[in-house]
C-alpha cells in the first residue's frame, strides 16, 4: 500500500515511493487518511504522468536496461535514457556525455549542460539545461552550477555546488 502521506517522509521521498509504486505495476491503494491530507500529497498522488506510467496499455513492469563500466580510458562517458517507442523522436535528445576533465554533462543533442537553477543551495533545488558557462567568470556563479561528480561504482553523479543528487 502507498505509504505517501501516511508515515513519516519528506515530500521527495514520497514522489519517489510513489514513483517506484508506479513502474513496478503495482496497485495504487493510497495508505493515507484522505480527509487529512495535504495538498502536496493530493498532487504526488494524482500526478497524471506518473499515474500513466503505472496504467499504461501494454502492463509491462519497469526494468533497468543496462548498466555498464568499463576501467578503460578511452571507455565512452555517454549515457543513455531513451523511450525508443516514441517515433520520430531524435535519440540525441536522451543522450548525455559526462566531461571528466570538467566535471559538465552536456547533452549530445544541443551541447547545453546539466546545471543547478539559479545556482540554489538549497536541498531541494531543480536541475535544468543551461548554455555551459563553467569557469566564465561573468557567469552566474561562475558556472559551479553545471559541475558534477560521476561515481561510476554507486552509479551516482553529484553537483559538486550544493553536494545532493
Amino acid at each position: 500500500m502507498l505509504a505517501a502521506g501516511s508515515v513519516s517522509m519528506t515530500d521527495v521521498e514520497y514522489k519517489s515511493h510513489f514513483s517506484l509504486w508506479s513502474i513496478s505495476k503495482a496497485p495504487l491503494l493510497i495508505g493515507s487518511d484522505v480527509t487529512r491530507m495535504s495538498n502536496a500529497t493530493l498532487s504526488i498522488l494524482t500526478n497524471p504522468e506518473v499515474i500513466a506510467v503505472n496504467q499504461d496499455k501494454l502492463g509491462v513492469q519497469g526494468k533497468k536496461i543496462a548498466v555498464i563500466a568499463s576501467s578503460s580510458s578511452n571507455a565512452s562517458k555517454e549515457v543513455f535514457v531513451a523511450n525508443l517507442s516514441l517515433p520520430g523522436m531524435d535519440p540525441k535528445r536522451y543522450q548525455w556525455i559526462y566531461n571528466e576533465q570538467d566535471g559538465s554533462i552536456r547533452s549530445v543533442y544541443n551541447g547545453r549542460c546539466l546545471s543547478i537553477d539559479q545556482c540554489s543551495t538549497e536541498r531541494l533545488s531543480y536541475p535544468i539545461l543551461d548554455e555551459c558557462q563553467i569557469g566564465d567568470p561573468h557567469a552566474l556563479c561562475q558556472g559551479k552550477n553545471q559541475q558534477w561528480t560521476y561515481d561510476p561504482s554507486a552509479q551516482t553523479i553529484v553537483s559538486r555546488m550544493t553536494k545532493n543528487w
